[in-house]
């Protein structure tokens, strides 16, 4: 199979999709070739990231050719309608992006974004200072009030400390929502910095959830009318979680190959790989955050089961080997089965 990969930009998910991909294509026995923008006629899979899509140009150029976009988050200048309905099917990161491009395309493949990232043993040992560690868009950063919370509460108690690495250089320094009593470290992102910072750390967090106005809270589940709240069967126990479409797992795979023990906001994404009290812990509420945060500060053998569990069963059901095996069978399924547009 002759596959072509064409995009400029330059983003994570870049790396994830073009970059740790085409050496499996390669090692597949597939030829591939980065940005050829002038000859779709030479290839059977055409492959673009979003903002960079050609799918109508690619689909004249060559009918026969399998065309798909990468990431369908972005269509630069474009309407994403035609860009994804034209195509003949998506890549997704996560269940939830799956579910927002169906409205567009019914042929769509989970991807897990995760970054080639070399395995880095650990054995959790009973220590006087807990590192716990972030990694990740400043955004999440900022909507940490509950957790940030947690770990005040928690510092109180422990010797902890919060090493947050993300994009200093590029988003300025996080100043919103930062712990007042629990001591943080900033650390500039980069490749290099995940092996050197990352792999220090006891707990790795994986916060996503964005907070909800509290007005508008309390107008969703706390109905002006006794009628209409048990018609609507609202209730003000009712959780309320709000996240971008594009959430996915991708900030969990790091931790697991370091063999970190991870709590994470309880999202679809991230429950899909993490069984609570048994690869790791989900949570919600600031109670949640500390509860969980206290119990592996708490005791490393706890560290080392949950570390372990998490590592294995990412090693067994989405490992990226077994991602891009299953992307293969997509495309085969692609070929084989589904009349090319």
């Amino acid at each position: 199979m002759k596959v072509v990969f064409n995009t400029n930009y330059n983003a994570a998910g870049t790396k994830i999709c073009v970059e740790d991909m085409i050496p499996k294509f390669e090692k597949a026995g597939h030829e591939v070739v980065r940005n050829d923008w002038d000859h779709y006629e030479k290839y059977d899979l055409i492959l673009f990231m979003a903002p960079d899509s050609d799918v109508a140009r690619a689909k004249r150029a060559n009918p026969r050719a399998i065309v798909g976009i990468m990431d369908p988050k972005k269509i630069a200048g474009r309407q994403p309608e035609t860009e994804n309905r034209g195509a003949d099917f998506l890549l997704v990161g996560s269940v939830g992006q799956r579910d927002f491009f169906l409205t567009y395309n019914k042929n769509i493949v989970i991807y897990y974004m995760f970054s080639e990232m070399k395995e880095v043993s650990k054995e959790h040992i009973q220590k006087e200072k807990i590192i716990i560690g972030y990694h990740g868009n400043k955004i999440h950063l900022n909507s940490m009030e509950e957790i940030s919370k947690a770990l005040d509460e928690l510092s109180d108690k422990y010797n902890i400390e919060l090493w947050a690495m993300y994009n200093i250089e590029s988003r300025g320094r996080w100043t919103k929502n930062v712990p007042k009593k629990c001591k943080v470290k900033h650390i500039q992102w980069s490749e290099e910095h995940y092996h050197k910072y990352l792999t220090q750390c006891d707990i790795g967090i994986v916060p996503a959830k964005i907070p909800i106005n509290l007005g508008l809270g309390r107008l969703a589940t706390r109905m002006p009318s006794t009628f209409l709240r048990n018609w609507l069967r609202y209730d003000e126990t009712d959780y309320l979680i709000r996240f971008k479409y594009s959430t996915n797992a991708g900030r969990v795979y790091p931790f697991s190959q370091f063999h970190i023990p991870v709590v994470a906001d309880f999202l679809p994404p991230y429950a899909q790989l993490i069984q609570d009290g048994h690869s790791g812990s989900l949570v919600y509420s600031k109670e949640g955050w500390y509860d969980a945060l206290e119990k592996l500060i708490q005791s490393p053998d706890l560290r080392n089961k949950m570390s372990s569990n998490l590592k294995k069963y990412i090693d067994i059901n989405c490992s990226p080997d077994i991602n891009f095996e299953r992307f293969l069978e997509f495309i085969e399924t692609i070929k084989n089965n589904i009349k090319i547009k």
